[in-house]
């Protein structure tokens, strides 16, 4: 089956391809949604399609032989021309071209007026902490809420481990069900107590899609990289990557509040894209941090859940106690 750019179409009829994105013509957002509809030729079937970007040889595959529903992390901003291509037994179809010019999305460092906010999550009764058992030995924690001591509102969430080796502690509780929003804003107070006992602060969110897989929003202010790192889904496993933006943990000043906001969105393949972190009223866009991030996991659809985990520096040390206050969660 011929699937090389250079194909000469053997058909004479006109194709049958619906493209729904992009359409001909207008800006479009990138990462740019790649969909069309195929219904083939001269009365016959497809047997396959695709697609291939200006004069690029690389043939990328639909999903089905009608279709194409994909998120394309190639085109750099600026005018391109998608060539969809589809064969029959007879060959290959007439050739279909839109072109349209693409733009980066300016992050607008925002949260809309219509956007759902959780209120205070640091006061819900469901938390559970557990030991992360993705990192290396073990941990042992608990939680008391309201804690007065330390809070901003009168009444903020104190965390508490002990640890050995690197031992996270991850603290965690599902907050809504909604599998329609793509926007999130994770936002919350933060204070150390002792800073130089943390590795890793881990922020992430996870959402169940209605197709039942979940889309994991991972970001994390991590000693190793000294930066905050994103998750994306490579050769089939979730792996953790550094980004562009400033963040280690261990200098971070101790007994004081601080202030985060990590904005993400997905599109409908699941495929996530880290927009801006805000750290202590200072902003910063992340770069290229796209990436797929649907698995299958099995829990139940439109489910939304938080995750809020403490990694322990070095092989075991003084407990650690950590505060959270105002903890909210935005989405649109």
């Amino acid at each position: 089956m011929p699937v090389c750019a250079s194909a000469t179409p053997t058909s004479s009829s006109s194709p049958d391809i619906t493209v729904t994105s992009p359409i001909k013509g207008p800006t479009v957002t990138l990462p740019a949604w790649v969909r069309a509809h195929n219904v083939g030729c001269d009365g016959l079937a497809p047997i396959s399609f695709g697609y291939t970007i200006d004069n690029d040889t690389r043939f990328v595959l639909g999903v089905t032989a009608h279709d194409i529903n994909t998120t394309d992390q190639t085109m750099s901003a600026g005018t391109h021309t998608i060539h969809f291509k589809s064969w029959n037994v007879n060959g290959i179809c007439p050739v279909v071209n839109t072109t349209f010019t693409g733009a980066k999305a300016a992050a607008a460092h925002t949260i809309p007026s219509n956007a759902i906010s959780t209120g205070s999550l640091d006061g819900a009764s469901n938390w559970e902490w557990n030991h992360d058992p993705g990192t290396p030995g073990d941990s042992r924690g608990s939680s008391l809420y309201p804690a007065d001591s330390e809070s901003l509102d009168g009444a903020s969430r104190e965390m508490y481990f002990t640890y050995s080796d690197n031992g996270g502690e991850i603290y965690h509780l599902t907050f809504a069900n909604d599998a329609t929003v793509t926007h999130f804003v994770y936002d919350t107070y933060i204070y150390l107590v002792n800073p130089s006992q943390i590795e890793n602060i881990e922020m992430d969110m996870n959402q169940v899609m209605s197709d039942g897989r979940t889309v994991i929003f991972g970001t994390q202010c991590a000693t190793g990289s000294g930066s905050f790192e994103y998750t994306k889904i490579v050769n089939g496993g979730t792996h953790w990557y550094a980004s562009n933006i400033p963040c280690h943990p261990k200098t971070w000043t101790a007994n004081t509040w601080h202030h985060v906001q990590i904005a993400s969105h997905r599109d409908e393949d699941g495929v996530v894209t880290y927009d801006w972190v805000n750290l202590n009223g200072t902003y910063t866009d992340f770069k290229n941090a796209t990436g797929a991030s649907a698995e299958h996991l099995g829990w139940p659809a439109g489910d939304l859940l938080l995750n809020f985990q403490l990694d322990g520096a070095g092989a075991g040390g003084d407990p650690i106690t950590v505060y959270i206050d105002k903890m909210t969660i935005y989405s649109w």
